[in-house]
This record gives structure tokens, sequence and C-alpha cells, in this order.
């Protein structure tokens, strides 16, 4: 008699999921962001003081860890990497535009900073500077964080203005003028050129890709003269990020 043999299917491997990461509170958020910074700050040689600045940053990023996610500022608001890459983004070009002698420290009294957003560069410019910074934001929910975030981080030298900057009354009073992201300079030049005092400073946040030769008639026109465009890199997680700053001066 043929017996036959029952083959046994073999037992399944029960593959345990990677445990998840514990959410990190917007105070730890905060401490990592402080953490990565630290050894950084005083080499940049923009930062007026670098305790203080490291404590207003810190409180800043517990902030937008609070706030990014219901208003969509940034992209990752809890990540503390990527609040790290935003305000080196913000405070490097300044350091670059002292190092190259476009921009003096000591005669920066008052910056404007249009479509401030989430706070960079503003907020950062504001918490590394002894300057008076005016935030223009037109959308009110990111009026009313860049509001909070002032008062958690103790800044008694920010005005926020919840309007489009075509719509101020801005006069020649700023010695810097920055703006981030922007999509279209030649209509951003003729209100830097009503807002910027004579040898006063455009300083434009772009990818190192961006071209302005279709942008020169516009800028001339605003009274903007001397364009450099400096590249730096910046890396963003995994990436090498190719940014750079392109400047006027008014004359």
């Amino acid at each position: 008699m043929k017996h036959k043999s029952k083959a046994k299917a073999p037992k399944k491997r029960v593959s345990k999921a990677a445990p998840r990461k514990k959410a990190l509170t917007p105070d730890q958020i905060a401490a990592a962001v402080r953490e990565q910074l630290a050894p950084a700050v005083a080499p940049l040689g923009t930062v007026a003081n670098t305790v203080q600045f490291l404590d207003r940053i810190e409180r800043m990023a517990a902030t937008l860890a609070v706030w990014g996610p219901k208003i969509n500022l940034t992209a990752h608001p809890k990540d503390p990497d990527e609040i790290v890459f935003h305000v080196f983004d913000s405070i490097i070009p300044v350091s670059i535009a002292v190092a190259s002698k476009i921009l003096r420290l000591g005669g920066t009294h008052r910056v404007l900073d249009i479509g401030s957003g989430a706070g960079f560069p503003g907020l950062v410019i504001a918490a590394a500077l002894n300057a008076q910074v005016t935030l223009v934001e037109a959308r009110r929910k990111r009026a009313t964080f860049l509001s909070e975030a002032v008062i958690e981080m103790g800044l008694k030298n920010v005005r926020v203005e919840c309007a489009r900057a075509e719509s101020l009354d801005l006069g020649e009073n700023f010695d810097l003028v920055t703006s981030r992201a922007v999509a279209s300079p030649s209509a951003l030049f003729e209100i830097v050129g009503r807002a910027l005092r004579r040898e006063g400073v455009l300083m434009l946040y772009v990818s190192a890709d961006q071209k302005f030769d279709d942008d020169a008639v516009a800028a001339t026109t605003a009274g903007l003269f001397d364009r450099a465009i400096s590249g730096y890199d910046l890396r963003h997680g995994r990436q090498e990020m190719h940014r750079a700053i392109a400047t006027w001066i008014r004359r």
C-alpha cells in the first residue's frame, strides 16, 4: 500500500513592523533645533548676541511646531532638520552680503521683509540683528502666527503688517528690504524703490538658477542698480540645495 505524504505548508514568518518613532513635543523639537544651530551661529559673524539668538529661535521653533500643521506654514513644521535648514537659509545670505561689503550691519537700522509667511527670513533676521524689522504678510492666518511668534520670542523690535505691500505707505525709510521665494521680481521692484532709502539694499532669496535679465528695465526704473548674485550650497535632508541671493542697491 502506498502512503501519500501530506506536505506541510511552511510556517509564515511574522515580520515585526518597525516601531513608530514617538512624536516629539514642541519643546523637544525646539531643543533639537537649538542643539544643531549652537555650534554654527558664531562663525556666521552676523548675530549680535549668540545666546539671545538661540533662545529666540528655540521659541520660534516651538511656536512653529504648534501652528505649522494648522495653517500649512512649512512642509514639515515638526521636523527639526527642516527648521534648521530654513534658519540657515535665512541668515547665511546676510553673512554673504556683509562679507561682500554690500551690507553694513552698523548702518542697518530698519529692515522690511515682504511676504514673511512662516517668518523666514524676517523673524530670523529680527532675532539676529539690532534693527527694527517690519514684517509684511497679506494672509491673515500667517500674520496672526507672526504676531504670536514675536510675543513668544520676546522680540521688541518687530512690527507685523497684515496687508499687501503695495497698499502700504512705506516711505524711503528702510536700509534693507528682503523677500524669499519671489515669483515676479519685476512686480516687487516698484514697491522696493519706494521703500528703500538711498544706498539701501534689496536682497532676494532665490534658487541658484533663477535669471533676472528680463527684469533689468524694471529694476533700473525703480532706481535699483549694481545687481550682484552670490550662490551657496546648503544641505536639506539628503539633498544638497543650490541657493543664491540677488542684491541691488538703490541709487
